[in-house]
């Protein structure tokens, strides 16, 4: 059915600027289903967090390898290190792929919880793996739960807040990240202690139980209203909104309307919309941009610091490593806390770019300790930069990754969008973690701490790449950042650019719908 432009224009004409009338939309449905979809990233977090002092742990290097033929340590080898950190990766990749069609047909919900079943099966695997060939099978699978659920998560609280607060509350899903980070290095550096296989099958089988109590949460919790309108199923979608905001039913209307009305237009927009029309020339800058942030912030040297944590600390030779591995989550958990309070008051651009120009320069600093030899105090130097590196790394650049790919993605195209920067976080995390373990090891390239400095030189570029192509998109509808996209302002004029009444406050078919239209 077509939709005519006059009948959005009179449907729409007392409709009164959206970010004024959020007063009292909040309630405590809402901010608790935030929380449990936010925590789909718990998986995430434990599991990127868990393996790196797992890794390190004798026990854990005795039952899957035995002592490193170059230094008879109990140390994993380059090689086996790829094989626990980075194969596992590449489920993850399929997982993001997945999530499109899953997120398309079967809405948020259930493709988050088909997630955490998987992710279940996955941990078990691990917890009883004979041999490591099984335990890298078993976070491979748990990879790709995990690659359906960041797919999954963001767009669900990006869909269901006010527009108002969707900043800080798409960046708050990084705080479950890290807190379950926090969590995964406690848990380890607890059962270190015990020695034997239960040193490691502890904190595996907390990994099991954690999909578990997040699957019991997510059933209960009402679907997203944007989703169920793009189904028809706008009865539904109003009993869902009603649950999710603290307001009148009057105002509930009100925004199922608008809802309506955009979906009524973008569904003519989407009847021949396929994954690759992501690649079209009209699309592609945001698409490129939107999948740049989580695959970026992966080359800027927090890999040692966050994945590697635990096994680097180890390398430097710094004493009680897994103390240590616990402080610079707690960094990292900080800097996430943080995140929310700036974001949205201070903006996207002076954000990244504050943050992003001090990870550069530790990445410089930092490198070049590492060429004093056997000094313990620029070792002891360079553990407490790669703690301050991780809490402007979480306040900044990882906060935006969760954040901008949901803002600059075209509605028509956000489900496929957030699958593609999904898939490319993963494959730029498998280079990474393949690629790292060679430069930093004993028995491959040695570098160490110099390592540093290679990250130091993709940082420069990043900060170039994000002056001319991050866009400032505070407090702008999604309306707005099509406005702007199709009328090409550059991203450093966007958060002077003044957009038309019309995308800002929906009071009647904003003038680059007229024009598709026509």
């Amino acid at each position: 059915m077509n939709v005519d432009k006059d009948e959005i224009a009179s449907a729409q004409v007392e409709h009164v600027d959206p970010r004024k009338s959020e007063k009292g939309a909040v309630n405590f449905l809402l901010v608790f289903s935030c929380i449990v979809f936010g925590a789909a990233s718990f998986i995430f977090g434990y599991d990127d967090k868990l393996i790196s002092p797992l890794a390190a742990l004798t026990p854990f290097v005795a039952k899957f390898q035995g002592p490193n033929p170059a230094t008879g340590k109990y140390a994993f080898t380059a090689q086996n290190q790829d094989l626990v950190f980075s194969v596992p990766l590449v489920g993850a990749v399929f997982g993001g792929l997945v999530a499109s069609p899953l997120n398309f047909h079967f809405g948020r919900k259930w493709p988050v919880v088909a997630a955490y079943i998987i992710s279940i099966g996955g941990g078990l695997l691990q917890v009883f793996a004979p041999n490591l060939g099984a335990f890298v099978a078993g976070r491979s699978v748990n990879g790709f739960a995990m690659g359906i659920a960041l797919a999954t998560a963001p767009l669900y609280v990006s869909e269901v807040v006010p527009v108002s607060i969707r900043g800080r509350c798409v960046s708050s899903i990084n705080i479950l990240n890290l807190i379950a980070g926090v969590v995964g290095t406690v848990v380890v550096w607890g059962t270190n202690k015990l020695g034997g296989k239960l040193a490691y099958q502890i904190p595996l089988a907390v990994q099991s139980a954690v999909p578990v109590i997040l699957l019991v949460l997510t059933i209960p919790l009402p679907e997203s209203p944007e989703w169920l309108i793009s189904k028809g199923n706008v009865e539904q979608a109003r009993h869902n909104l009603r649950k999710l905001r603290g307001f009148s039913d009057e105002k509930v209307d009100d925004e199922i309307q608008l809802i309506e009305l955009c979906e009524r237009f973008n569904r003519e927009l989407q009847s021949e919309v396929r994954f690759w029309h992501i690649f079209k020339r009209e699309h592609l800058k945001r698409t490129l941009v939107a999948g740049s942030f989580f695959s970026l912030n992966q080359i800027s040297g927090v890999i040692l610091s966050t994945t590697y944590t635990t096994v680097f600390l180890t390398e430097l030779g710094v004493a009680d490593a897994f103390t240590l591995t616990i402080i610079a989550s707690c960094c990292t958990l900080a800097g996430t806390i943080a995140a929310p309070l700036v974001i949205d008051r201070v903006g996207r651009r002076p954000t990244a770019f504050t943050g992003m120009s001090i990870l550069f320069v530790i990445d410089v600093v930092a490198g070049a300790l590492a060429f004093q030899k056997g000094n313990k105090q620029a070792t002891l130097a360079i553990a407490v930069l790669s703690f301050i590196f991780n809490f402007f790394w979480a306040s900044s650049f990882f906060s935006l990754s969760n954040l901008m790919p949901s803002e600059i993605a075209t509605p028509k195209l956000r489900h496929y969008t957030m699958s593609y920067t999904i898939a490319c976080q993963e494959i730029t995390a498998v280079i990474t973690t393949l690629v790292v373990p060679h430069l930093t090891s004993a028995d491959a390239a040695n570098l160490g701490a110099k390592t540093y400095l290679i990250f130091a030189g993709c940082m420069a570029a990043i900060l170039v790449f994000m002056y001319f192509f991050m866009p400032e998109t505070r407090g702008r509808t999604f309306a707005e950042i099509d406005e702007m996209y199709a009328a090409n302002v550059p991203a450093w004029k966007w958060r002077s650019y003044k957009t038309s009444i019309e995308a800002r406050t929906g009071e009647r078919a904003p003038d680059s719908l007229e024009k598709i239209r026509t």
